[in-house]
């Protein structure tokens, strides 16, 4: 006969394991970026938004650092699909990083307090003067 109380008790047990695990202090390591043109989103991020690298196995795998996030970028080997997100950045003086992008070609869209543009691959990067909280 199955006891539903235990399993309820055992469930319960995990929820809480699970829980204090969670609470106590995560770090994260790395945000994968999985990419089919390594090189040009590489120079992409480390040329003109000025994101410094930590570690890198040429052509495969790059660790940066980019406004205190760790980013892994990795080139798609083994069935990966292109990462695909939305960068919210908080940088005060954008007119370098603006003519930059505009200078090589890469289009600029000013929308409210955002100035929005695309990586070689397509990901959504947001420049803001300042961190706006989500209300």
């Amino acid at each position: 006969m199955i006891n539903l109380t235990r399993i309820n008790e055992l469930e319960n047990d995990h929820d809480t394991a699970l829980a204090s695990a969670v609470v106590a202090n995560p770090k994260c390591f790395a945000v994968a970026i999985f990419t089919q043109q390594y090189r040009e989103v590489r120079d992409f991020y480390v040329d003109i938004l000025n994101a410094r690298i930590t570690n890198e196995k040429p052509d495969r795998i790059c660790e940066l650092e980019l406004g205190g996030v760790p980013l892994c970028l990795r080139a798609c080997e083994h069935g990966e699909l292109v990462s695909y997100f939305h960068m919210h950045l908080a940088l005060k003086h954008q007119d370098s990083v603006l003519g930059e992008l505009r200078r090589r070609g890469i289009i600029v869209t000013s929308v409210g307090q955002y100035n929005n543009f695309r990586d070689p691959e397509g990901r959504v990067i947001k420049l803001t003067e300042e961190r706006v909280n989500v209300s």
